[in-house]
This record gives structure tokens, sequence and C-alpha cells, in this order.
């Protein structure tokens, strides 16, 4: 176990350097002079060169990126040059929105997802599993940010239930923090519980006419503990995979969702920072995302070991 762990900590790694590189290089393509957006049209040249000089930026890339990585490694994200903070500050104050958003936004697609993909299943050609796969398939034909809106509309607008967006801090009101998210968090769960369910429903399917679920069914066994004990268990592999997956577009679907709910989070900052080409956030925000993403990943794949045996087995003879 200890093997494989170390060898997946040095994929990480080597992606993570990967990624920080396409990050760089993609950034320092892009047309815009950001002395020159910080500076205004009206700034006269040597103005430029001194805000430059200071910012690093007439360096070699190849300089400018190995100080960069030369201080990640020290600890030091960089500053902002459109908030002048300290990226660390910064980015810390933004997490506090969008982790607690992609955790309620996989809380709702594994909570509702799971129990309908199995109910389908069991219901198979009947009304139930008729109507299950109607709803997966609205939850797949509507955009995140349009679902945002329709919700809006409802619970905000006609209902009054909370707020059109907006957030409030955890310190001073941690449920009305909450209740800030739940509709944020509602319109990007939606489509991975369309996508879980479906794929819950398919995989049960498949599970309840295996060899072992036969088995454990001449054996006695009650239709709960061989659907939910036996069948569910082998499901759950594909679903953790999937769920992994769809982290990556959760956190780039908050990009919009926060905009449309116009919350304090990582989305709102990077939408903003590429606006304002302010490189030093936008950097640091993608290669923190992409850290995240990778991290999950390494999560799935230690889960995998513990859900299935089998996996782990046949990894140790390998």
């Amino acid at each position: 176990m200890a093997s494989y762990l170390l060898k997946r900590f040095l994929v990480l790694i080597a992606t993570l350097l990967l990624v920080s590189g396409v990050i760089f290089i993609v950034l320092h393509v892009i047309p815009g002079d950001p002395a020159q957006i910080i500076l205004g049209i009206q700034a006269t040249p040597e103005s430029l060169s001194e805000l430059r000089h200071k910012l690093g930026l007439d360096l070699p890339l190849t300089v400018q990126y190995l100080n960069w990585i030369g201080a990640l490694i020290r600890g030091d994200l960089g500053w902002s040059i459109t908030y002048d903070v300290s990226l660390r500050t910064l980015i810390t104050s933004r997490l506090q929105v969008t982790i607690p958003l992609a955790i309620l936004s996989i809380l709702f697609a594994v909570v509702f997802s799971i129990p309908l993909g199995v109910y389908a299943a069991i219901h198979r050609n009947q009304r139930g599993d008729y109507g299950v796969m109607i709803l997966s398939q609205i939850g797949l034909a509507i955009p995140a940010f349009w679902a945002g809106i329709l919700l809006i509309l409802l619970f905000a607008v006609h209902l009054q239930w909370f707020s059109a967006g907006g957030f409030k801090p955890w310190m001073e009101t941690p449920l009305g923090a909450l209740k800030s998210l739940l509709l944020p968090a509602l319109s990007l769960g939606l489509i991975r519980a369309a996508v879980l369910a479906r794929l819950t429903r398919s995989c049960m399917l498949e599970a309840l006419g295996e060899d072992y679920v036969r088995t454990a069914r001449s054996k006695g066994l009650t239709e709960k503990m061989v659907v939910y004990k036996h069948a569910l268990r082998n499901v759950l592999i594909p679903v953790v995979t999937i769920l992994g997956l769809q982290m990556g577009e959760l956190l780039a679907g908050a990009i919009v969702i926060e905009n449309v709910f116009h919350l304090p989070g990582l989305g709102r900052l990077v939408f903003l920072a590429i606006g304002q080409r302010d490189l030093p956030v936008v950097q640091g925000v993608s290669l923190l995302i992409a850290f995240l993403i990778v991290v999950v990943n390494f999560a799935v794949d230690v889960l995998y070991r513990i859900v299935d045996p089998r996996i782990r087995m046949g990894k140790e003879r390998g």
C-alpha cells in the first residue's frame, strides 16, 4: 500500500509541474499588457517600463517561470496586481465559498442520484423507471447557469424563500452562509445527479443479472440484502469514478454559477482577474484548481482499493 501511494504521489507532482507549465505559457501568449491595464492608456513609456521591471515582466519567460515555481515551493503564491494583497490571503477568503459550494453540490448529486438510479433499476420498464429517466434527461438538457436562473425566479422572486444572490460570511451567520449556497449548489448538482442516476441504473441492471446475485437469491437472502449488500457495492466503483471526473467539471461550472449568484468565490475571482489581466491571480487560482482536481483523482484511486478488494489484491500482485 505504501509503495502504491508513493507512486501515485510522484504522478501527482509530475502532473502539477506539467499543468503549471501549460498554464504559464497560455497566460503569457494571451494579448494584453498587465502594466498598460494597471496604469491606463495615458501612461508614459518610462512608467510602463518601471512597472514591468517591478513585476518581473521584463525577464525572459523561462526565468519568470522558474521564479514563479521557486516562490510556490517556498509557499509564496504571489501578489495580486489588482487587489494589492497577497494571493494566500485572497484565495483563502474565496475558498470559504467555493469549497462548501462544491461539497454541497456533490452531496446533492449523490443523495438524489443513487437512490433514484437504484429505484429505476428495480422497477425497470415501469412508470417509476420512466419517470426517473425523464427527470434525468431534463437534468442533462438544462445548463447549470439556466437552472440557476430558474431557481432564482422560483425561490427568490416568487416564493421569496432565498435571496437572489450574494453571500453572508460564515463567521457572522453560519446558517445564512449555508442558505446562500443552497440554490447555487442545487444548480451545479442537477446535471451531476442526472448523469449519476443514469449510470447507477445501467450498472445496477447489469449487476442484478450477474451470477453472484443469482447465487445470493438462491441462498434465500431477501431482495433488499441482494440489492444493497451485494449489487450496490459493485455499482459504487464506476459511480465513484465518474464522481471524481465530474469534480473538474464542477469547479469549471462554479465560475459561471458564482457569477450568476454573485458569490465571492474562486470562480468569480478568476473570471474578474482574466478581464483585469491580473496574471498572478489567474496563475495561482488555475494551479490551485488543477491541484484540487489531481488530489480528488488521487483520492478516487485510493478509494478504489477500499471499495473493491479485488483491485487491491490485483495491484499488490502486479
